[in-house]
């Protein structure tokens, strides 16, 4: 019995190793998981063969059988462990791919915070020479160059640099662009060249949100009307005109023009008009939606109309469900039902 047994662990070892050594030759000696795979279930096999004879032997065959059984656990413990940790959970959750790599300033910005700019600055360069062209890296140099180390050039070259770049979003390249035209005002006090860099905003992005806030700055450097100014309301009246043929999307003055017409001027048609001329543009904020459609509200019942109140109320609760305007105008409705 003995010798059979023998002779088929012989024969089943020699057939693993043939398999084994001939795949090894076959794959140029390269290494993948096919050559130890079959020496292990190899391995396995003649385990098994040996404890099932074993365990015929009674109680002390089962104790015999204790060291092949242990061994064959050993073979295959790791695997399993790796296949519960990894594999199922994987298989579960949908993992197992690679997580994308990402920069990371964190030692760049302690340095900062040290008083280390030039030491933060080369960190940021490592982390830009396997990230090329990453936004946040970029901008983060450009604000340590000009705060940091007082480089003006520099820091506006790095600016320059990132609103060329074709992969960024328009709202990085916009916020680039203000932020220059910031240091040129800070720093060069110089508001004919940060106008030229808002006029480009504006050039650049026509009919979108970021158009609107650009205008918005490049009015103020213009015009900056005091709703409570004293002189003559016709002067006032002709001042904003003028500002707005030069900047139509001037949201304040037209604002103040309209109060201007309802409050001083008692022309609540042209007070009107003004505030339809707001509504126009699809990138205006909700906030002064909000606050546009509360003053008609408000101008309506100074006229005695409840309904046209209603009505600019209703459109805040349509336009703002989930807003807390929503509820205020909600409140004021139901008063304005009430009386």
């Amino acid at each position: 019995m003995w010798w059979c047994l023998l002779l088929g662990i012989g024969v089943i070892g020699l057939v693993v190793a043939l398999i084994y050594f001939n795949h090894k030759r076959q794959q140029g000696n390269e290494y993948d998981i096919t050559g130890p795979m079959t020496l292990k279930l190899g391995v396995s096999g003649v385990l098994i063969v040996i404890s099932i004879p074993l365990f015929s032997m009674g109680a002390f065959g089962a104790l015999l059988s204790i060291a092949p059984l242990f061994i064959l656990g050993l073979l295959w413990a790791g695997p399993l462990v790796d296949w519960i940790g990894g594999g199922a959970i994987d298989s579960v959750m949908g993992s197992g791919q690679e997580v994308e790599s990402k920069p990371l300033y964190s030692i760049a910005e302690t340095k900062w915070r040290r008083s280390d700019p030039e030491g933060a600055i080369a960190e940021i360069d490592s982390e830009l020479e396997k990230f090329p062209g990453d936004y946040d890296g970029q901008v983060l140099k450009a604000t340590i160059l000009i705060e940091g180390l007082c480089d003006f050039n520099a820091a506006q070259g790095m600016l320059l640099e990132i609103i060329q770049q074709p992969h960024h979003e328009p709202g990085q390249i916009a916020r680039a662009m203000n932020m220059l035209a910031d240091w040129q005002l800070k720093h060069l006090d110089s508001e004919r060249v940060a106008r030229g860099t808002l006029e480009s905003v504006v050039q650049r992005f026509p009919n979108t949100g970021i158009e609107l806030l650009a205008a918005q700055r490049l009015a103020r450097m213009d015009f900056l009307l005091d709703y409570d100014d004293n002189r003559d309301t016709g002067e006032v009246v002709s001042d904003c005109l003028k500002q707005l043929e030069k900047h139509p999307l001037d949201i304040d003055t037209r604002e103040k023009l309209a109060r201007v017409y309802f409050n001083r001027y008692d022309k609540p048609d042209l007070a009107w008009q003004e505030m339809s001329k707001l509504f126009e543009n699809p990138f205006q904020q909700p906030r002064d939606i909000v606050r546009w459609l509360n003053r008609m509200a408000d101008w309506h019942l100074k006229k005695g109309n409840p309904a046209g109140a209603r009505e600019c109320l209703q459109q805040i609760i349509a336009r703002f469900p989930q807003l807390p305007f929503c509820e205020e105008a909600q409140q004021k409705l139901t008063l304005i039902k009430e009386k």
